[in-house]
């Protein structure tokens, strides 16, 4: 979760786009099956979570900190990752070190299987083990809003660059992907062949209409084109 989060973080600080490519692309270089699936997914805005709502982080700051301080901070800070985050009281009993960075894919995990009633108590052993900015990667996961300046198809292209491919070709195969994409990145590391789309009627992204000529015209064969 420690590297997922300062993934995150160095993402949210950094303006240029070849330099948030690159970060990405290493990371998902350097960091093993599944965790680095599950790392896509959440920059592509793949994730949701029957249970996990923003309500419960609310509710359990009340619980920890001065409402009215709260309420001060979050109106000057304009973020509830960050404010919850930066807030959250150190725990009263020492936390044992071995348990100091769950896993991202054990965070996945608990937060798509715990039901409503589980779900804020072990928020709260989460938020107690992580520092400032684990907590607000946790955060980020829970509302579902990443806002680190990187679309789904930035996170793609980072991805594509692991393998030396188009950006396209994930594009064509994404919607018969699931995370945490083992097969994927086992495609862009050589070690498989290309997941295969077997959806009778795939997935094609829509196409942006561009001007021709009339010379560029002539040395076309309609018979090569599908036109809408």
């Amino acid at each position: 979760m420690n590297r997922f989060a300062q993934l995150l973080d160095r993402l949210g600080y950094e303006p240029g786009r070849n330099n948030k490519l690159r970060l990405m692309t290493e990371y998902f270089r350097t960091i093993g099956d599944p965790e680095r699936g599950w790392a896509l997914a959440a920059l592509t805005g793949t994730l949701t979570f029957q249970h996990a709502k923003p309500g419960i982080i609310r509710a359990l700051i009340a619980q920890r900190t001065d409402a009215v301080l709260f309420a001060l901070s979050y109106d000057y800070v304009g973020d509830l990752s960050e404010t919850v985050a930066l807030m959250w009281p150190a725990p009263q009993q020492k936390v044992d070190a071995g348990t100091a960075s769950p896993a991202l894919s054990a965070v996945i995990g608990a937060l798509a299987t715990l039901g409503k009633s589980e779900l804020p108590a072990q928020l709260a052993r989460w938020l107690d083990q992580l520092d400032e900015t684990g907590r607000w990667a946790l955060l980020k996961l829970v509302t579902g809003g990443l806002r680190i300046g990187v679309s789904a198809r930035l996170a793609k292209t980072a991805a594509a660059a692991l393998g030396g491919v188009d950006a396209q070709e994930i594009e064509l195969i994404w919607p018969g992907l699931a995370p945490p994409y083992v097969e994927l990145f086992a495609w862009l590391e050589g070690r498989a062949d290309k997941p295969a789309n077997r959806d009778p009627v795939p997935f094609r992204p829509a196409m942006l209409a561009h001007a021709i000529d009339a010379g560029e015209l002539a040395g076309l064969d309609p018979a090569d084109f599908v036109a809408e």
